[in-house]
């Protein structure tokens, strides 16, 4: 039984895909950035982060995914980073329409230079009142685009290793 040439495409090229997506969301955010001045606030460098992490984990899964035991573990790792986001994400909106839970903070850089890793990741989470600005994409909430893009990069990144039969 022949499969639609869609799924056979996304079952073949999904984590080329993926690592194309990945790209082009961190190109689309920096030319944001540049084209309204607007930076980026804590939860946004985290969400970027996840971004990076598709991009790095998409690389791997080219070359090892050939390996069954690899594709599982990838497909865990594509899970772990999907899930991450979709937490960052939904914190980042939690705060925009709540933007009273949240006080003003330190940027990014003071926190990454002045905490170990573990508590600059954590205070980052928190947010700050910084992460409440209307930061919109077409009348969206910029953590609602990420959102989709976790859901679509993370769903067809493990669906192409689930189905690839190498």
């Amino acid at each position: 039984m022949n499969s639609h040439p869609a799924l056979k495409l996304l079952k073949q090229q999904g984590i080329l895909l993926t690592l194309l997506g990945s790209a082009c969301i961190l190109i689309a955010a920096l030319a944001y950035e540049k084209i309204t001045g607007l930076l980026p606030c804590p939860l946004c460098w985290l969400q970027r982060g996840v971004f990076v992490g598709f991009f790095i984990l998409s690389l791997l899964a080219l070359v090892l995914n050939r390996f069954k035991l690899m594709r599982w573990l990838l497909v865990a790792l594509f899970a772990l980073v999907t899930a991450t986001g979709i937490g960052v994400a939904v914190r980042h909106l939690y705060i925009k329409l709540n933007p009273s839970s949240v006080g003003c903070g330190l940027d990014v850089e003071t926190m990454l230079n002045f905490f170990p890793l573990k508590e600059a990741l954590t205070q980052m989470f928190m947010g700050s009142s910084d992460c409440a600005q209307a930061a919109n994409l077409l009348a969206l909430p910029l953590p609602v685009w990420s959102l989709t893009g976790y859901l679509v990069l993370g769903s067809l990144a493990m669906f192409s290793l689930l189905k690839s039969r190498k």
